[in-house]
C-alpha cells in the first residue's frame, strides 16, 4: 500500500512539474509520446523498491538519462532515480547504489564536456550535490540498520549462551544427585536386603518362630522393591538429551552448508562437559561465520587431543580478514566464542590463515 501511494504521488508530481516546466524552458524538446513513456517508466520503476531496489535504480536511472539526453524540460523527473539511490544503499546494496549514483552524475558531466560553458558546469555541480545528498544519508541509514541488527544478534547469542549454561549446570546437578543416590542409597538398601535374607535363613535353620521369618521376608522383599523403584527415579534424574559435544562434530560437518573436512589427531578421550560443549560451539560458530561472511567454498576442522588439553582449529578458503580482525571486531561472533573458551579455562586466537582465508583456533585444558 505504501509503495502504491508512493508511485501514484510521484506520478502526479513528475507529470505535472514536467508539463508546467515548458512555460520557463521554451527551447526544450516538446513532450511527445516517447517523453511521456519515459516519465511513466521512471515512476513505475519505484514499484520494485521493496524487493529489488537495485532494479528500480537501473530502470529509473536509464529513463532519467534518456530524458536528459533527448533534451526534455528540466523538472522533478530525476526524483525517482534519487529515491532509488537512497533505497539501494540504505538496504546494504552499496556497490549497486553508488554505481547508479555515479551514472546519474556521469551523463550530464559528459554533456557538459561536449558542450562547455559556465552554466553547464554549474548545473553539473549542483546536480552532483543533489545526488550526494541522496546517497550520504542512505549510508548513515545503512550503518544504523547494520548496527541495530548486530546488537540484536549479539544479544540473542548472549541469551542463548546463558540458557545453555543454565541447562548445562542443571544437568550436571541432576547427574550429581543421581550419582549420590546410587552410591549411598543403593548400597544401604542392598545391604539391608542381603542381611535380611541371611537372617531369614538363620531363623529357618534354628527353627525360630514363623512370625520372625515372615517379618524378615517382608524386609527383604521391600528392600528389593525399593531398589527397583529407585532405579526408575534415577532414570528420570539422568538427562535424556545431553548437550552436544565433540561426538556430534561429524554430523555438524555434514550439515554445515559447504564441504567440510574433519581431521582428528591424538588419542580421543572423554572431555569435561564444559570443554566438550565449548569445542562444539566454537566449531559451530566458526562455520556459521564462514558461510555468512567469508564467501568460502570449503573449510577444514581439526580436533587435536593433547596430553594437557584439546585443541580445535577451523580454517576456510574465504576472503580472509579485512585488515587486522581481532576479538573486538564486530559481526563475526568472535567475542562470544572467546568468552565461552575462557569460561572453560582456555584461550582463543583468530586471524588470517597461513594459506589465506580465516582461522579460528582454541585450546582448552582437559
Amino acid at each position: 500500500m505504501r509503495t502504491l501511494a508512493l508511485v501514484c504521488g510521484m506520478a502526479v508530481v513528475v507529470l505535472y512539474s514536467t508539463v508546467m516546466a515548458y512555460d520557463n524552458q521554451p527551447g526544450a524538446t516538446p513532450l511527445d509520446p516517447a517523453g511521456y513513456a519515459l516519465l511513466v517508466t521512471a515512476v513505475l520503476a519505484l514499484a520494485w523498491l521493496p524487493r529489488r531496489p537495485e532494479v528500480a535504480l537501473a530502470i529509473s536511472a536509464g529513463a532519467v538519462a534518456a530524458l536528459f539526453t533527448l533534451g526534455y524540460a528540466y523538472a522533478f523527473w530525476p526524483a525517482p532515480a534519487l529515491i532509488s539511490v537512497f533505497a539501494t544503499i540504505s538496504t546494504g546494496r552499496r556497490a549497486a547504489g553508488w554505481a547508479g549514483a555515479a551514472f546519474l552524475v556521469a551523463v550530464p558531466a559528459v554533456a557538459a564536456v561536449l558542450h562547455p560553458g559556465v552554466d553547464n558546469a554549474v548545473a553539473v555541480v549542483i546536480w552532483a550535490l543533489l545526488v550526494l545528498v541522496a546517497a550520504q544519508p542512505a549510508e548513515v541509514s545503512r550503518a544504523r540498520r547494520a548496527y541495530t541488527l548486530e546488537v540484536e544478534r549479539r544479544a540473542a547469542e548472549a541469551e542463548r549462551g546463558r540458557e545453555e549454561e543454565a541447562l548445562r549446570r542443571a544437568q550436571e546437578e541432576r547427574l550429581r544427585v543421581a550419582r549420590e543416590l546410587h552410591d549411598v542409597t543403593s548400597h544401604t538398601v542392598s545391604v539391608i536386603a542381603l542381611h535380611a535374607a541371611v537372617a531369614a535363613e538363620a531363623v529357618a535353620r534354628a527353627g525360630g518362630p514363623p512370625e520372625a521369618r515372615d517379618a524378615l521376608q517382608v524386609i527383604r522383599d521391600s528392600s528389593r522393591q525399593a531398589l527397583a523403584e529407585m532405579k526408575g527415579v534415577l532414570g528420570v534424574l539422568r538427562p535424556r538429551h545431553p548437550l552436544p559435544g565433540s561426538a556430534q562434530l561429524p554430523a555438524l560437518a555434514r550439515t554445515a552448508g559447504l564441504p567440510v573436512t574433519l581431521e582428528t589427531t591424538g588419542e580421543p578421550r572423554l572431555l569435561p562437559p564444559a570443554v566438550d560443549l565449548a569445542v562444539y560451539r566454537v566449531v559451530q560458530e566458526a562455520l556459521t561465520n564462514t558461510i555468512r561472511h567469508a564467501g568460502a567454498t570449503r573449510a577444514t576442522v581439526t580436533l587435536a587431543y593433547e596430553e594437557a588439553g584439546v585443541r580445535v582449529r577451523v580454517d576456510d578458503d574465504g576472503t580472509g580478514p579485512s585488515g587486522t580482525l581481532g576479538l573486538d571486531a564486530g559481526g563475526h561472533g568472535l567475542r562470544g566464542m572467546a568468552e565461552r573458551v575462557e569460561a572453560a579455562g582456555g584461550r582463543l586466537t583468530t586471524g588470517a590463515g597461513p594459506a589465506g582465508g580465516f582461522r579460528v583456533a582454541a585450546w582448552m585444558p582437559a
